[in-house]
């Protein structure tokens, strides 16, 4: 309850002080007769008493004339030949008419006057006497028209002072002017002598546009001695006695909200003091923190808007003009808005409390702002432009329905606007308005195919329209619809190998280790011979090698495709290489069948590789030759140097059908012997393949029928 009493004290203080400054020198201490406005209005009344009844201006009959005069007077409508023309086309016209109907005498006053008028021009341009006196009698008429002006308005300013008198004598010609009669109990007077006489103060001049003839009428002179009262009967009888009684109404009240201020500064200086934790303890405090910035600033912009420009000074004007109503209309109106102004200043001070407590620290205030509508806003904003023809259309968009939306306001204003409005609707504002519709309706088909995308329909080719950003993500979204499709058929692909793979794994791996089985059975045997038992070792001995074979092999091409084989690079003369793994095959390739033609260059060709590595590669190419490639035919096997690049290539005729899919041949487990009855790992190939790329090199294999070539590039040296 206390915060609510702080918060009421402290604004109905800073009301009453604002009060107070703004209103309290115009009314302390001040009768209405010493105010700034009764001074201006006794200005205004003894001017215009002198204008238009004591001394009022005459017209006079002479008046200067400059050349300048004479000359503008002259060529205000063009030059003679441009005024002659225009009197003719003017006048020609309607003599021709009358000519062609036999209307003679028509034809003769018409002549007549435009002869006269062209006359009349040229006398103007003739002779500087004649337009001098021209001039002369357009001042004197705009002169006139000014004084009967002048004389028009004492009526109205009789009716607007019925509570003044006056006795006043002109000093200089002793004529007497009298109005009502004095009182020995005026509201005010004021009395003029020889030594301090009334006369006219003002700054006024009197001016007359007659005939496009401007001019100053002199204002008066004279001086006047007696006495000028204001009647207190009469006051009370007009609008202005309420005036004098709402400045007491408005001198008391500022006196009570003066006592209000002071009263109000006590009690914060001593019972009321500010304790800041009581306002963060309020439960809408906690709710007020998690609003967004934008509706807290909102809220607190409209909330000063309310208590300052349409609060407390709005409700100062209300209180000097409401006495008009009477005592009852001007207490109940000032009481209702100082109630309101408090409020709507106590909930501006809450939030300024809030405001200053929860962003003291700039990083709540920065945390608060990146996660505001405006900080959104502005971070999609130049996104706009990201496409620069996109923005620039979006720009073009709203200008036109701007000024198109302007000028339909202005149609209903200035109907004549019609004759712009309506070319620039139809050569603007629909062309305009029909290519954004067509723009709109072509970014709608491409969100309904994206959609359409997005549920599996693969096969509808999206229209490509123009060469618009619109055009060019049609042509992405087309690609991106082949690249699923082919990832689709990718990810099929993949499954089948996957489960070829888990086959052909436990078929190579179940064969021998059925063998170890079934033999270690039979060497239990007791019975079982000396040389059976030899023969069975020596089985057992094969087949767990070959198991050993397939589970390294398998190990190395894992741990090469997870990327955790290192290599030892250094400086390898590939020729010399290539020469080394043949001839450590010299015996597999005489029993083979194969007659194998190696082709090598003279000069050696140094690579960067891991040796060993290196050497595994042409061991698996080898290998993989001497055990698939159709027997009795010859191999080829060619190392050359070419562009920067150290190439070796092998080929043969194969044994088994490959297919066209040589992709698959990299394959883990994948065998060119469908049936799986050769020695073969189904690894060689992968193994070659992983070594390869940990080097940055290439392999590439090609099939053209039984023939079959694989092709080893790496950067030489």
């Amino acid at each position: 309850m206390k915060k609510w009493l702080w918060l009421t004290t402290i604004s109905i203080v800073l009301i009453s002080v604002f009060s107070v400054m703004e209103l309290g020198p115009k009314y302390f201490g001040k009768s209405y007769l010493e105010t700034a406005d009764f001074k201006e209005e006794y200005r205004y009344f003894v001017d215009r008493l002198i204008v238009t009844e004591l001394d009022p201006p005459e017209a006079e009959t002479e008046f200067p004339v400059t050349m300048e005069e004479i000359e503008e007077y002259r060529t205000r409508y063009g030059t003679l030949a441009e005024q002659i023309q225009s009197i003719q086309d003017q006048y020609n016209p309607d003599i021709e008419y009358a000519r062609e109907n036999d209307n003679d005498s028509l034809v003769e006053i018409l002549t007549e006057e435009r002869d006269s008028k062209i006359q009349a021009i040229r006398d103007n341009f003739a002779d500087d006497d004649t337009v001098r006196e021209k001039i002369l009698e357009d001042k004197q008429r705009a002169a006139k028209v000014a004084v009967n002006g002048i004389m028009n308005d004492q009526g109205s300013f009789n009716a607007q002072s019925p509570y003044y008198v006056y006795d006043l004598t002109n000093i200089e010609t002793g004529e007497n002017f009298k109005k009502g009669d004095l009182s020995n109990r005026a509201f005010f007077e004021k009395k003029y002598s020889n030594a301090a006489p009334l006369q006219f103060n003002g700054e006024e001049l009197f001016y007359s546009n007659y005939n496009n003839t401007e001019m100053i009428i002199p204002v008066s002179n004279a001086e006047f001695k007696g006495v000028v009262q204001i009647d207190r009967s009469l006051l009370a009888a007009s609008d202005r006695g309420a005036a004098i009684v709402g400045h007491e109404y408005i001198k008391n009240t500022l006196y009570l909200l003066g006592a209000l201020a002071i009263a109000g500064i006590v009690l914060l200086f001593t019972k009321l003091k500010f304790e800041q934790a009581a306002f963060l303890k309020m439960p809408l405090y906690r709710k007020w923190t998690e609003w967004p910035l934008e509706v807290k600033l909102g809220l607190f912009a409209v909330t000063i808007l309310f208590a300052l420009p349409y609060g407390v000074a709005t409700s100062l004007g209300i209180m000097e003009y409401t006495f008009y109503d009477g005592l009852t209309s001007f207490v109940w109106n000032t009481l209702k808005n100082f109630v309101l102004n408090t409020i709507v200043l106590a909930l501006l001070i809450l939030q300024g409390i809030w405001l200053y407590t929860y962003y003291n620290k700039s990083d709540k205030l920065v945390a608060d702002f990146k996660r505001s509508y405006i900080q959104r806003s502005l971070q999609m904003s130049h996104y706009a432009f990201l496409k620069k023809s996109i923005g620039v259309q979006m720009l073009i968009l709203l200008v036109v329905i701007f000024f198109w939306g302007a000028g339909t306001m202005l149609l209903f204003i200035f109907p004549a606007v019609v004759l712009v409005w309506l070319p620039a609707t139809l050569f603007i504002g629909l062309p305009v308005l029909l290519f954004m519709m067509k723009r709109f309706g072509y970014l709608n088909v491409l969100m309904d195919s994206t959609k359409a995308i997005a549920d599996g329909s693969l096969n509808e080719q999206i229209p490509v329209k123009g060469k618009s950003p619109l055009a060019h993500h049609a042509i992405q979204l087309n690609r991106l619809k082949e690249g699923v499709r082919q990832s689709v058929s990718e990810q099929a692909k993949s499954e089948r190998l996957k489960t070829e793979l888990i086959t052909n794994v436990s078929h190579d791996l179940r064969t021998p280790l059925t063998s170890i089985i079934t033999y270690t059975d039979l060497m239990k045997t007791p019975e079982l011979s000396a040389e059976d038992r030899l023969m069975y070792a020596d089985i057992l001995d094969r087949k767990s090698q070959r198991l050993k074979t397939l589970i390294e092999d398998l190990f190395e091409v894992s741990k090469m495709a997870s990327g955790n084989m290192e290599l030892h690079r250094q400086r390898v003369d590939f020729t010399q290489l290539t020469t080394q793994a043949f001839a450590e095959h010299a015996e597999d390739i005489s029993s083979s069948g194969l007659d194998f033609r190696i082709s090598t260059p003279e000069q050696p060709v140094y690579i960067m590789a891991d040796g060993q590595k290196w050497w595994r590669v042409l061991d698996n190419l080898i290998l993989n030759a001497i055990k698939y490639a159709l027997p009795g035919t010859r191999v080829f096997a060619t190392l050359k140097e070419r562009d920067g690049q150290a190439e070796f290539i092998m080929k043969n005729v194969t044994r088994f059908e490959l297919g066209e899919n040589t992709d698959e041949l990299f394959e883990r487990f994948k065998r060119g012997d469908v049936a799986r009855q050769t020695e073969g790992s189904g690894l060689g190939l992968a193994i070659a393949q992983s070594i390869v790329d940990l080097h940055g090199g290439a392999m590439k294999i090609e099939v053209d029928g039984d023939l079959f070539k694989v092709t080893v590039s790496l950067n030489s040296l």
